[in-house]
């Protein structure tokens, strides 16, 4: 038995989430203790240079490295994940039909899409014949991956088959691939073909 009488401060679970990453409004009990101890978690990560980015609108929470100095270094505590050409490509993707959806549908607030359906459109970007064999080989790695990053969340379709399986795509694509990286991307695939 422990005789040390430790005290902690009530949003400790909510800064541990966050350190693992993103926090969503579905999760009820830590987005509401998110929002009432907001300023006091916002001073805990600017002091270790980072910024708690919060999206009300769209219900979710995550950290951001704060820049150091001008050689755009960071602390080093948020990690980023390197994707392969393959994977930034379906994020892309993922993003425009994000997009596209908001803009055709108001009364839905989440998009959900199948894996048979996320694939056949994928294809189309893909003329060459060898890069959509690559494609279509790795796929489910990539959309496996998609989700560990939080992109994509799988629906619990444990009753259907693969190509029946549902994931909705998460906001926080938005906040991570922003409209000045979509076009950027957009222009680099023009260049390529």
């Amino acid at each position: 038995m422990n005789d040390r009488n430790i005290t902690y401060e009530p949003y400790a679970p909510v800064i541990v989430k966050l350190l693992n990453g993103t926090i969503y409004d579905e999760s009820e009990k830590l987005w509401n203790d998110l929002l009432l101890y907001q300023v006091p978690i916002t001073q805990f990560f600017e002091k270790i240079a980072i910024d708690l980015i919060v999206d009300k609108k769209d219900g979710y929470a995550y950290l951001k490295q704060i820049e150091i100095d001008e050689e755009g270094n960071t602390i080093g505590l948020v990690k980023r994940i390197p994707l392969k050409y393959e994977t930034s490509m379906i994020c892309m993707f993922l993003r425009e039909m994000l997009d596209e959806f908001e803009i055709n549908n108001i009364d839905q607030r989440n998009l959900y899409i199948t894996h048979k359906r996320l694939k056949e459109n994928i294809e189309l970007f893909f003329k060459e014949k060898t890069n959509k064999v690559k494609l279509l080989t790795e796929f489910d790695n990539y959309i496996k991956t998609i989700v560990e990053i939080g992109f994509l969340k799988k629906i619990d379709d444990s009753n259907v088959s693969k190509d029946d399986t549902r994931y909705e795509v998460r906001r926080i694509i938005k906040a991570k691939i922003t409209n000045d990286v979509l076009e950027e991307f957009k222009n680099k695939l023009e260049q390529n073909v």
